[in-house]
């Protein structure tokens, strides 16, 4: 069964309970899921994406279904180096994304 991405209403742009969402088109944040990518001894059931900037986590939606996930983004900065290694590793991020996700230090202000 395919990874579905079910939206979180408590995430929310540009101010909101929990984590700060950017605005994007429901397909793009399910293209991102398809592609996202899980790191050995990075959290358990977690998935890990990057794009345009973004670097993203993922946790199962335990009431959208079997396989549900929803996402939140995170700042590159915080993330495990060994996410990064296997962004890198898989053809996600280039070596140039990866430094730039690296010294990222807040969030970018949008997504493009």
């Amino acid at each position: 069964m395919p990874r579905s991405y079910v939206p979180n209403p408590k995430h929310k742009w540009p101010k909101g309970f929990g984590s700060l969402c950017p605005l994007m088109p429901p397909e793009v944040s399910q293209q991102l899921l398809e592609r996202a990518v899980v790191v050995a001894g990075v959290g358990a059931n977690k998935l890990w994406m990057a794009s345009g900037g973004w670097c993203f986590c993922a946790h199962r939606s335990p009431n959208g279904g079997d396989d549900a996930w929803h996402g939140f983004p995170v700042i590159g900065g915080d993330v495990d180096e060994r996410v990064l290694d296997r962004l890198e590793a898989c053809g996600i991020i280039s070596d140039i994304e990866r430094r730039r996700l690296r010294r990222q230090r807040s969030l970018p202000d949008s997504w493009e």
